[in-house]
């Protein structure tokens, strides 16, 4: 359980989390296969089992508890799309941004100038 925590609270895919719920969609949406594989490879033996409810809700409460102190809130609980390839997950919570939230932590987005030698180098050191 502790590596999956420790996965879900990698910056991108704390992103990813918030995307989705942005998006209306389930936060466990973009991650949920990566999860699901982490659980069913044979070459490592686990104290817990997604056949079990009592997992999934622990996995469930890590990423609302990643996700609060980015003011973001459960809002509903929807069934996971097609597309998220879910297997022993059915449904997951969506987020919702609270403007009132007390908040920590926020993800930055910018956007930069690139200089014209540093683009050049960065196509060198790509190859």
């Amino acid at each position: 359980m502790k590596s999956i925590f420790e996965f879900l609270s990698l910056s991108f895919i704390i992103i990813k989390l918030i995307e989705a719920s942005d998006a209306g969609k389930p936060a466990l949406s973009p991650v949920v296969e990566t999860i699901e594989n982490y659980f069913s490879d044979p070459r490592k033996t686990h104290k817990n089992t997604l056949d079990d409810t009592f997992t999934k809700q622990a996995i469930g409460l890590m990423v609302k508890t990643i996700l609060e102190p980015f003011g973001y809130e459960v809002w509903k609980q929807k069934n996971l799309p097609k597309n998220s390839k879910a297997i022993k997950f059915q449904s997951a919570s969506v987020y919702r941004f609270n403007i009132h939230a007390i908040r920590t932590m926020k993800v930055m987005k910018s956007i930069s100038r690139i200089e014209p030698n540093e683009d050049k180098t960065q196509e060198e050191e790509a190859i």
